[in-house]
């Protein structure tokens, strides 16, 4: 547990990171960081209340501009990961084929495709990704 002088040291140098001056902060984010390192804290842990962790990482995404769509990989240079990633992110697929496609994950992780596998995921890349049908 951080003591009462850290606390307050850590409370002033975070106060001067909004200064003006470049070599203030770079000097007071480099003693914030010496005394999360001394406690094992990070970062995210003294921004924001361990509560607010999970909720506010949603908002952050949305705020992001969204990407610019990019051309799917031809099917005959597509990996597993790429199928896999590309399948479920789809809109056109249902919620049933989304979870059996997710019992893929372990497999492909762990690089231990079958050929089966590999056959589902090409042609449900092909119909869904590259034809864009809703299956």
């Amino acid at each position: 547990m951080m003591n009462a002088a850290d606390y307050d040291r850590l409370t002033k140098l975070v106060n001067v990171l909004k200064s003006h001056s470049d070599g203030e902060v770079l000097n007071a984010a480099a003693a914030v960081n010496k005394i999360l390192d001394q406690y094992g804290l990070t970062w995210d842990e003294l921004i924001l209340p361990r509560k607010l962790l999970p909720v506010r990482s949603r908002p952050a995404e949305a705020d992001l501009p969204p990407e610019a769509p990019s051309k799917p990989v031809p099917l005959s240079q597509a990996t597993p990961q790429e199928m896999y990633d590309a399948l479920i992110n789809s809109v056109n697929i249902s919620p049933s084929l989304r979870r059996d496609i997710i019992a893929y994950r372990v497999a492909i992780e762990s690089g231990r495709v079958t050929t089966e596998i590999r056959a589902d995921l090409r042609s449900l890349y092909n119909h869904v990704i590259l034809h864009g049908k809703h299956m």
